[in-house]
């Protein structure tokens, strides 16, 4: 059973300090927010928890059945999504998938989730072509595509119309019952989603 611990994190940029001592545990079936004002460090908090970005104090422990992970393999174990992920906008989203599936993905399941996301008629259209919403749905794929243990969203609801979010959180209340989920939001229907979470602000 995969397990992240956040223990008294801080960061500061400069002379500026972000956030400090933040602490949490999270295990299977925890969904977790992360919210607050703009600027306040959401998405960093998010890059810290994925390892792409040190704290500035204290640590983020990943535990697979009480083994400690080193950092290096943390992907092995979470998909990752946020604005800064941009698909290759020449290729098809089949194409840009097949970059990001494991080979234990297979294409059936980009197949699948490309249906699911309402993209699979437009899986020969190159990327540039698609409205923000459909990159979108597309950079949610990615993040979901390898079935991962902890799913980490920055942000997802952007650019998604009511129908794109209905489909997120149809997804996500299925893969919440047996998966770590930690969302990087201001929506109050992502908060809601979660059984706990973290205010910045505070």
């Amino acid at each position: 059973m995969i397990n992240i611990e956040a223990d008294k994190i801080g960061k500061k940029f400069g002379k500026t300090s972000l956030f400090k001592d933040i602490n949490f545990n999270l295990t299977k079936n925890d969904s977790f927010y992360i919210t607050g004002p703009n600027g306040s460090g959401k998405s960093t908090l998010l890059q810290i928890l994925a390892g792409i970005q040190n704290p500035t104090s204290g640590s983020v422990i990943y535990k697979s059945d009480n083994s400690i992970i080193e950092k290096e393999y943390y992907k092995n174990y979470f998909g990752f999504t946020g604005p800064q992920i941009n698909p290759y906008d020449m290729l098809t989203s089949i194409e840009n998938l097949k970059f990001t599936a494991s080979e234990s993905a297979g294409e059936n399941r980009i197949i699948e989730y490309l249906e699911k996301f309402d993209l699979y008629r437009h899986r020969t259209k190159a990327v540039k072509y698609y409205s923000s919403g459909m990159k979108q749905r597309l950079r949610l794929i990615h993040a979901l595509i390898n079935n991962p243990e902890i799913v980490m969203l920055d942000e997802p609801c952007s650019n998604l119309d009511t129908k794109g979010r209905d489909i997120l959180y149809g997804v996500l209340d299925t893969l919440k019952k047996d998966k770590i989920i930690i969302i990087a939001t201001n929506e109050s229907e992502d908060i809601n989603l979660c059984s706990k979470g973290i205010n910045l602000e505070q």
